[in-house]
């Protein structure tokens, strides 16, 4: 079988676009992580130290973060075309659809179930934990699931164990592995 260069041309610019796709997409779960965390950690270490601005810090850098997060969709978007009816496409709209259905039901929850601050704090880490969980068994990506069950786990150790300081524990080990990682995986492109 020969192959013509321009047959093995036509292939490695298609290797190249299917690289470049795909490190797009990591790079909005990167950004996004480190948009969200950045929000977790101001969020918990004002939480901590002023208690009384809890309603007003969290509302306005959960604001601050959708809005970031549009940001980014839109200008990664722009550089990410995905093949209508592939599987990455298929994928990113079952998990943009997966976690819009998630978060509703989260606030549905709120609204029924009255809790306390640590407790809205505790809920929300581990559902969006849940959620890295499921898109890393989706998507094949070790290191959403062992970051999903480690924030998790630390978490949930931390709300028991040092309910006075459960904030600042959250800034550190819920927040901040977002942070890190987010970092991480952008400067390793």
């Amino acid at each position: 079988m020969n192959i013509t260069p321009e047959e093995a041309q036509a292939a490695l610019n298609d290797i190249q676009h299917a690289t470049r796709t795909a490190q797009n997409a990591f790079n909005i779960w990167a950004y996004h992580m480190l948009i969200w965390g950045s929000v977790w950690v101001i969020c918990f270490l004002i939480s901590q130290f002023q208690p009384q601005w809890i309603p007003v810090t969290w509302t306005v850098m959960v604001l601050c973060g959708i809005v970031g997060s549009a940001v980014v969709g839109m200008v990664q978007g722009r550089r990410t075309r995905t093949a209508p009816g592939s599987r990455a496409a298929f994928i990113g709209s079952r998990l943009g659809i997966f976690y819009g259905v998630l978060y509703c039901f989260i606030i549905l929850w709120l609204i029924i179930f009255p809790l306390t601050p640590p407790q809205v704090a505790l809920l929300w880490i581990t559902v969006v934990m849940f959620g890295y969980i499921n898109a890393g068994l989706w998507l094949q990506q070790p290191t959403a699931i062992v970051l999903g069950v480690a924030v998790t786990c630390m978490s949930v150790i931390g709300y028991y164990l040092l309910p006075n300081y459960f904030w600042l524990w959250s800034a550190v080990f819920a927040g901040l592995p977002l942070v890190c990682l987010g970092t991480y995986l952008l400067r390793r492109k």
